[in-house]
């Protein structure tokens, strides 16, 4: 029996068995063998206020306008230990969005609960969701400035980059009343200008108020906001300067700009009618572009643009004689006479060189020849003769200047009166006889 006992197998065997019998004795309790005990071990417990969690809305064509009721009431089961341990944040109600279009649908919630936990009694069981449609709409931005920049200052119209349109996204209802997109950049007291601001934008209803919720691409743009010194624009006028080589003429003259913008002090602003740019013809020799600066004058501080590009086209010159123009005399005072001497014509012929193409299309009625009279009293006096040609014409013979003689008329007429008395009075009487002539011989009586 010993020797049996003392075998390693089963020794081995005892051994198991006696530790089963003391794990056994150990762990057995009579009063949790029972049904009543086993169900104690469960509990029920009621989360209040479980929020609805939505899910797979088409965001991109659709939006959640509203949803009733947005929280529900759970009861769930489960073990005293995993009810205790679980949080409210862990009880998940869930509603799917991904196959309801525009409109007012009921939905059945979805459970997701804590793992041990099962639901019991769920309040309400469904929620009313209602979607609309979204709209997409382009519109343009306008940027608006607050505030006054430093006296003397002026602003320019906002540079929106990289464009100035936008588009906005919104409810159906809502994009009825959207307005305007924008923003708003503070520029009191600036005096430079604002260069790469960023600015959020917003969209704007009837009433200029802030329409929230609005989705809009791209969100975010820079503005630059010209702040210059007082500016405005003006024409050029242009002045030929010097003359031509001799044998060329300019049959064209094309500027690539007409107008140009100075800036300066308001009052020196006022003044500016026109910018003179003055032409010079001395190196003018062949067709093509020539640069000509423009000359800024104190009190102006810039001229934009600095410099213009003139096309010209040169050919060789020809002449052509304009016969008999009229002679205009301007200025002549109130009560005085004038009348032309030299030439005893009264009229004018002149030389004009040209480019031929110029010359050909001139009429003497587009000629005009002028004497001017301003403070001239009576009296005999040689006056140059100023003669109007188109831009590149100039005058090179004929008529240069007049003899004209001014009188007063109130003593040409005192003259013309006496000279007619004069002639009245040395006139003999109608019907009168003139007295015999008297004889120088005494006549004797005949015998």
């Amino acid at each position: 029996m010993d020797k049996w006992l003392n075998h390693p197998t089963i020794a081995k065997f005892v051994a198991l068995a006696l530790g089963i019998l003391m794990w056994a004795v150990v762990h057995f309790d009579p009063d949790e063998s029972s049904p009543n005990n086993v169900a104690s071990l469960y509990d029920t417990k009621v989360i209040e206020g479980v929020t609805i969690q939505p899910y797979g809305l088409d965001e991109r064509n659709f939006v959640l306008n509203g949803m009733e009721p947005l929280k529900v009431n759970l009861t769930v089961r489960g073990t005293k230990s995993d009810l205790r341990v679980a949080q409210t944040k862990d009880y998940r109600i869930r509603v799917d969005l991904r196959t309801v279009g525009e409109g007012q649908h009921t939905l059945p919630l979805e459970e997701n609960l804590p793992k041990g936990i099962t639901s019991v009694f769920l309040s309400p069981s469904t929620v009313v969701v209602s979607i609309e449609a979204l709209q997409t709409k382009e519109f343009e931005v306008a940027i608006q400035t607050k505030g006054s920049p430093a006296t003397g200052y002026k602003v320019g119209t906002p540079i929106v980059k990289p464009g100035n349109r936008v588009h906005v996204t919104l409810p159906k209802s809502q994009m009825a009343e959207a307005e305007s997109v924008g923003a708003t950049i503070e520029i009191d007291g600036e005096k430079e200008t604002i260069k790469n601001k960023s600015v959020k934008l917003e969209v704007y209803d009837k009433q200029g108020k802030p329409i929230e919720g609005a989705v809009i691409d791209p969100a975010v743009l820079e503005v630059e906001v010209p702040i210059t010194n007082p500016f405005k624009t003006v024409p050029l006028q242009f002045k030929t300067v010097g003359r031509m080589p001799s044998g060329l003429g300019i049959a064209s003259f094309k500027p690539d700009v007409e107008q140009v913008t100075v800036y300066g002090p308001q009052d020196a602003l006022d003044l500016i009618e026109f910018i003179e740019v003055e032409i010079p013809l001395d190196d003018v020799r062949n067709s093509g572009k020539i640069t000509v600066p423009l000359k800024v004058e104190p009190p102006l501080i810039e001229i934009s643009p600095e410099a213009i590009d003139i096309q010209i086209e040169v050919l060789l010159s020809t002449t052509r004689k304009l016969e008999g123009l009229p002679i205009e005399l301007i200025g002549l005072g109130e009560g005085l006479i004038a009348h032309i001497i030299e030439p005893a014509t009264g009229k004018a012929d002149i030389t004009i060189q040209g480019a031929p193409q110029t010359l050909d299309r001139l009429k003497p009625g587009d000629v005009d020849a002028i004497v001017d009279l301003s403070g001239r009293g009576p009296g005999v006096y040689t006056l140059p003769l100023v003669v109007s040609l188109e831009r590149f014409m100039e005058q090179i013979g004929g008529t240069s200047s007049i003899t004209v003689e001014i009188i007063d008329e109130a003593a040409q007429e005192t003259s013309a009166d006496g000279e007619d008395q004069e002639e009245e009075e040395g006139a003999p009487e109608e019907n009168e006889s003139p007295p015999p002539p008297e004889s120088s011989e005494t006549q004797e009586p005949p015998v």
